[in-house]
């Protein structure tokens, strides 16, 4: 019975897609349409929309820079805990 189970799941997994593909939702095809019927609204972009994005831009590379020492930290903390105390992956009596 656990393999017939297994098979469906997996026959769902592989369907959906298809499923899906064959049945686009209006959303998707709103979407769609939205954006070929403006191609010039896109070129005339305000600068205020522009100072916008760039601020935006410029508040994530902020938290990157600041995620990424935090990261830094904390692996030069195992680094050093590492050399410390050993690998506590590795144990002697580990088999």
């Amino acid at each position: 019975m656990r393999p017939l189970i297994r098979s469906l799941f997996l026959l769902s997994l592989t369907a959906a897609p298809l499923a899906l593909a064959a049945n686009p939702s209006p959303g998707a095809l709103a979407s769609a349409g939205a954006v070929s019927a403006t191609p010039t609204s896109s070129s005339s972009l305000r600068s205020e929309d522009i100072d916008q994005v760039e601020t935006q831009v410029s508040e994530l590379e902020a938290t990157i820079d600041g995620l990424r020492r935090e990261v830094s930290l904390i692996q030069e903390k195992d680094y050093a805990r590492t050399l410390a105390i050993g690998d506590p992956d590795v144990h002697s009596l580990w088999p």
